[in-house]
């Protein structure tokens, strides 16, 4: 039953003090049961590899694959080409992927032995990697996973043994800081970003372990790597847009994926951000109509966005990205509205990718802020969501010296 906790939890926090969200349990019931009854698996990893975050720092770790040769297997984890799908076609396409590896201390990415050297290849990989696994047992009758942060994923089987059948294409810009042990793991990750290679890429290099310097390597969770690296590359960007002037204008940007709905407010101030979304009654989490909101200042924030989460970040990152191309700074409120359309999590790579097309379209522009306010106004399910804006009210009060 849904509880209003239920929308601050998401399934990954446990506040039920249940083992297991009896939500997300629902929805992998209506999912086909997955069955392996052969202990090999021989498939293309797209290439993709998971570290789990029970038992830290011991942890469940290795490559994920589909249990065959496919001609597209890159698609299988490559967010960015799901954007208009169907939910039910995300979740299928992305079951067939299934976790495979076993259990190894997060400290041993700064000395791996064979096995976990060749999982690290594969996240250096950026091609598919044909990848042979021989299971200690089948998998039988188990359901897709399912999350708020991370993308469905088949189920987990424990490996015998792990082989790369072939050569593994590393860019040679991955190799380079991969193997520099005496550069920060931020430094890094924000050095591969501005030699083109994808956040999506950079997080699985961040979760292997193989950013940092020497002994401090450690292997990451997906999960908060994922949230680590949009939160890493968007800091970079702060830091450079906070020397361009300001947008000209009050712009507003819409669009919508998979129950999604999105309103980006740009205003002509310096660099500050909120986020807030409401689950209306009826979507997934949601038992009655629930505002959530995050945001920060100039100087940025020095915790976690705990209410937002791992969304906070999702979405600011491909805001800065737009702002970086544009050579300008803002001041920025991301609202979003998820309705019952949006039934099953498909992952933040959800908010990331929707706003990053919602950012290419063209604005609507106002020359105040109450014409912009009004029109987000217009097109909200919740006509009261500006009473939850803190930081609109601040700015409806706030006089800057073009007032005087």
């Amino acid at each position: 039953m849904v509880s209003p906790i239920c929308v601050i939890c998401k399934g990954s926090k446990h506040l039920c003090g249940e083992p297991t969200c009896e939500l997300l349990d629902s929805i992998r019931a209506r999912t086909p049961k997955i069955d392996i009854t052969s202990r090999e698996i021989i498939g293309s990893s797209p290439p993709s590899v998971f570290v789990g975050r029970y038992g830290y720092p011991k942890v469940k770790v290795g490559p994920m694959l589909p249990p065959t040769i496919v001609p597209l297997a890159g698609r299988l984890d490559s967010p960015a080409q799901w954007y208009g799908w169907e939910i039910e076609d995300v979740i299928g396409l992305r079951a067939s992927l299934f976790r495979t590896g076993g259990e190894i201390r997060v400290q041993e990415a700064s000395n791996p032995g064979r096995v976990l050297e060749s999982y690290q290849l594969v996240a250096m990989a950026d091609r598919p990697v044909d990848t042979e696994v021989l299971l200690k047992k089948p998998i039988v009758s188990r359901q897709p996973e399912l999350s708020f942060d991370m993308a469905p994923m088949g189920p987990f089987g424990e490996a015998e043994r792990t082989k790369l059948t072939e050569n593994v294409h590393v860019p040679r810009r991955v190799d380079y800081i991969a193997s520099d042990t005496d550069l920060k793991s931020v430094d890094g990750a924000v050095d591969l970003y501005d030699n083109r290679i994808s956040p999506y890429q950079i997080q699985k290099l961040l979760s292997m372990g193989l950013l940092g310097q020497g002994k401090k390597r450690r292997m990451v969770p997906t999960r908060w790597s994922i949230t680590a690296t949009d939160d890493i590359l968007g800091k970079a960007i702060i830091s450079e847009i906070k020397g361009y002037g300001t947008v000209d204008d009050y712009s507003v940007y819409t669009g919508d994926f998979a129950g999604n709905y999105f309103h980006i407010l740009l205003v002509p101030r310096p660099w500050s951000y909120e986020m807030m979304e409401t689950w209306l009654k009826g979507a997934f989490w949601a038992s009655e109509n629930t505002i959530l909101r995050d945001s920060e200042g100039y100087r940025g924030r020095k915790d976690y966005a705990s209410n937002i989460t791992g969304g906070y970040y999702a979405a600011r990152l491909p805001v800065l990205e737009h702002l970086k191309e544009m050579r300008r700074q803002a001041t920025v409120m991301v609202y979003r509205e998820i309705t019952e359309e949006y039934w099953a999590p498909l992952g933040v790579w959800v908010i990331r990718e929707t706003v990053r097309e919602v950012m290419k379209s063209p604005p609507k522009r106002f020359d105040t802020l109450q014409k912009a306010i009004d029109f987000i106004t217009s097109r909200a399910r919740v006509k009261n969501w500006l009473n939850s804006s803190e930081l609109l009210r601040e700015l409806a009060t706030q006089r800057t010296l073009f007032d005087f």
